[in-house]
């Protein structure tokens, strides 16, 4: 499965909390994506959002790639993801090394390479809308986008697709395609795009829902000889 974000290929230090945010969404896309007729996107739509009320933590392995319409190359990065409900998200990343986590006062990015964590507060990075339907379980988000059922895919993996396109004509990301498993209903893919062509693509596998995630593994701890940098505002680019 894919994912695709409106961002630019930037150092991963700068872009790795806006991508893993997107890719985050592959797995709450469901919360109430409230369709607004009936047919098979709306049953789709039904059985994605109750799997997403039956999960309080969610795991997997994920495969990230990034591509610009401007660059010839693209960069990639994996690693796993581990998600408690309400609010906490942590990033493992394996190639390259570093560490994304979200609790709900802080966020920041580790990287032991340059033996920084840089510092920001939850609100810093969960500022816009859409993230914060996401969070919230509260979201609209037949409100913010057009929400259609594309044609499956038969795979090998089958999978179906829905597809999203903003309403609003000054949005960060001119589409975001989720690709479906068929039996889990779990979100196993997103594909963004942004309105310069630049896409990021992420497929999640080896998924575990519910497991026992303690609060602890999303706390702030400071490594000896790691210093913590604060950060006044979210990289924009």
């Amino acid at each position: 499965m894919k994912v695709v974000t409106a961002c630019c290929l930037l150092p991963i230090k700068h872009s790795a909390m806006r991508y893993a945010l997107w890719a985050f969404f592959a797995f709450l896309a469901f919360v109430p994506l409230r369709a607004h007729s009936g047919g098979p996107t709306s049953e789709l739509i039904a059985k994605i959002q109750q799997k997403y009320d039956q999960t309080h933590s969610l795991s997997a392995d994920f495969l990230q790639k990034t591509r610009s319409r401007a660059a010839s190359m693209g960069t990639s990065a994996r690693g796993r993801l581990f998600f408690l409900k309400p609010r906490a998200i942590r990033w493992d990343y394996e190639q390259p090394s570093q560490q994304f986590v979200i609790n709900e006062d802080k966020a920041w990015l580790y990287v032991p390479e340059e033996k920084t964590i840089y510092l920001y507060d939850a609100e810093q990075i969960i500022n816009s809308p859409v993230v914060l339907s996401f969070f919230s379980g509260l979201g609209q988000l037949g409100e913010m986008f057009r929400i259609t059922q594309l044609p499956s895919e038969s795979g090998p993996p089958p999978r179906h697709r829905l597809l999203l396109l903003p309403r609003e004509s000054e949005s960060p990301v001119s589409q975001i395609t989720l690709w479906v498993d068929p039996q889990s209903h779990h979100v196993v893919g997103i594909q963004t795009e942004d309105p310069l062509g630049n896409i990021n693509e992420i497929t999640f596998t080896n998924i575990q829902v519910n497991e026992p995630l303690k609060p602890s593994w999303f706390a702030l701890e400071v490594p000896d000889g790691v210093r913590l940098e604060r950060q006044q505002a979210m990289p924009q680019k």
